[in-house]
């Protein structure tokens, strides 16, 4: 891909009169500028390249040879500026004017008609002006549209971003060794040069950018989400050791997860897309999501689909444009889509109901999943696979698509023992035959319930000295209604979909009707 700027460049050796560059770091951007301009000057010896700058504060500064700029007084008024620069224009010298946040002062007529002059006049003239507006936000009339190149400065590479540690190392004389530099380098992947600076001081500060460093990096991406509105930040607290079973799926993530080591990343391989995860309510999907990003040690961001479809007509589309592109800002990151099914109901008949709004959001996301280079793993959860488009579970959009069935005896077991441990319970004095036997087509919130309603009848039996013991959780247990009764013929078609079109997530399959074939491993 040929960078930004050095399209750029070419642009100005052809004439291209008026630019608008889209950035957050001015100084970063004037700087690449300035190299361009430097390696311009040496390219045309019979012509002089002069350059001026414009703010609001300061008015306008002619810059020097030796980059130092000389402002010019009484210079505020941006139409003066720009009739006075136009009247000197000539073939002899180039003149470039940059003008920090122009912002809204592009919609006045005066300014607009200025532009579209020098737009029209510029490759057509004796004169050699090119105007570069920036701007940390378009603000560009439809008028304009046409005689304005629009340029978006992409955020610090790798290479940026190591230049920005090793200042930071050098000024605080702490020097991260190579592999710990390699890992800040990547938590610190969708920040500013600012605000990467930032979270390498506060790095070094907290922890002389040692082993945890980068976790207080990659923390301190919480802001970029904060500031979505339609990302949700969810902190690192679980861990796959919370997750009673599926070791079919851990052993997939963990084989996945070496993905994201430099080593190997250099020997070629991609890191993974994404994971489908189809399975009954309440048995852990949600939960395995959380564990990912914890356990491969990344941010996770959750997509909230409701608030995608919020606000005014046409807002739904730049919503997820800007949840797509503030997960990649943050990435290398996990981000989960729960329940995804209930978001993208309705795509067939979008074009009739709301206008074809679905359709476009649900396109946008695919085309996404689909095309993406950025290291964003997307885990999206499904109750109703029968309710998601087909389009959605194509290979391409997701690296696998695995089925979370109810636990078996084994997995019932050790989800028992999880949530009796979180609970400060000693695990050994229940008698695990008979809740095994009663807990039969229990899902994990269920047995998590279960032990709940245990407690607390526990504690109104003598609340001097509670005490938990194995009649007041077979009663709870008993006291329980399972989905996989009351949601019966909706388990019973998840599963024999699942059986010939997913993983099955756990080792072995669970049976709960002898003539629903179980689910095999793959």
């Amino acid at each position: 891909m040929e960078d930004i700027f050095d399209k750029f460049k070419l642009m100005l050796k052809a004439y291209y009169p008026v630019f608008y560059i889209q950035t957050y770091e001015y100084e970063r951007t004037k700087d690449k500028i300035w190299g361009i301009i430097d390696s311009l000057k040496k390219e045309n010896h019979d012509r002089t390249i002069v350059v001026y700058e414009w703010d609001w504060v300061n008015g306008m500064a002619e810059y020097s040879s030796e980059r130092k700029p000389n402002y010019i007084e009484n210079t505020q008024n941006i139409v003066e500026v720009l009739n006075i620069l136009l009247s000197k224009a000539s073939s002899t010298q180039k003149d470039i004017l940059i003008i920090n946040d122009i912002g809204r002062a592009i919609e006045r007529e005066d300014v607009k008609f200025l532009i579209r002059k020098i737009a029209e006049e510029g490759p057509y003239s004796d004169s050699n002006f090119h105007l570069i507006l920036m701007s940390s936000v378009v603000c560009l009339p439809v008028e304009l549209e046409k005689y304005v190149t629009l340029i978006n400065i992409p955020l610090p590479t790798k290479f940026d971003l190591g230049k920005t540690l090793d200042d930071i190392s050098r000024g605080l004389k702490q020097k991260p060794t190579p592999e710990y530099r390699d890992k800040l380098i990547d938590a610190a992947l969708g920040m500013t040069t600012m605000e990467a600076s930032l979270a390498f001081s506060l790095a070094a500060v907290k922890d002389s950018l040692g082993e945890n460093s980068q976790k207080i990096v990659s923390d301190e991406k919480e802001q970029i989400i904060k500031k979505s509105g339609m990302l949700e930040f969810f902190p690192q607290n679980e861990d796959l050791k919370d997750v009673g079973g599926m070791e079919q799926l851990k052993k997939w993530l963990f084989q996945r997860h070496k993905a994201y080591e430099k080593k190997a990343r250099d020997w070629g391989l991609k890191e993974p897309k994404g994971l489908l995860l189809l399975g009954v309510p309440g048995c852990g999907k949600s939960l395995i999501a959380k564990c990912i990003a914890s356990n491969w040690n990344l941010p996770l961001l959750r997509l909230d689909i409701g608030k995608v479809f919020q606000g005014l007509m046409g807002s739904s589309e730049a919503n997820i444009r800007k949840a797509i592109s503030t997960a990649e800002a943050v990435a290398p990151c996990v981000l989960w889509i729960d329940e995804i099914e209930k978001g993208l109901n309705g795509t067939q008949s979008s074009g009739i109901t709301d206008g074809g709004v679905t359709s476009r959001v649900f396109s946008t996301i695919l085309t996404w999943m689909q095309e993406k280079t950025v290291p964003v793993f997307v885990v999206a959860t499904a109750n109703r696979v029968r309710d998601l488009p087909p389009e959605l579970l194509r290979k391409g959009r997701f690296d696998e698509i695995f089925f979370v069935d109810l636990p078996t005896p084994e997995e019932r077991e050790k989800i028992f023992r999880i949530h009796l441990a979180k609970k400060n319970q000693d695990s050994s004095h229940f008698s695990f035959n008979q809740l095994l036997k009663l807990s039969e087509g229990y899902n994990g919130a269920e047995i998590e319930e279960a032990i709940n309603e245990a407690m607390f009848s526990a504690y109104v039996d003598n609340p001097d000295s509670p005490r938990l013991d194995n009649k007041h959780l077979l009663d709870a247990v008993k006291g329980i209604v399972p989905l996989s009764k009351t949601m019966k013929e909706d388990i019973d078609g998840l599963r024999t979909w699942a059986s010939t079109r997913a993983k099955n997530a756990s080792d072995k399959p669970y049976v709960i009707d002898s003539f629903i074939e179980p689910i095999k491993p793959m």
